[in-house]
């Protein structure tokens, strides 16, 4: 584990699969849309499209090892 991963508080399983449905752009409600973008894990477009952040990449990708 990375010196940063362990600083963040684990990811709930519901939460990991929040992150994969974004990468994966499978649609997410305005709920779990939102706690990505606060947590920073996300950027919202103002047309509404999704993607993740470099930090969320890295969490997906840290989940899936």
């Amino acid at each position: 584990m990375s010196g940063s991963e362990s600083t963040r508080a684990p990811l709930t399983e519901e939460q990991r699969q929040i992150l994969r449905d974004i990468n994966a752009t499978r649609p997410v409600s305005d709920e779990a849309a939102n706690w990505a973008v606060k947590a920073g894990y996300a950027a919202q477009a103002e047309d509404g499209d999704i993607d993740l952040t470099q930090a969320g990449r890295q969490r997906v990708d840290s989940s899936t090892l």
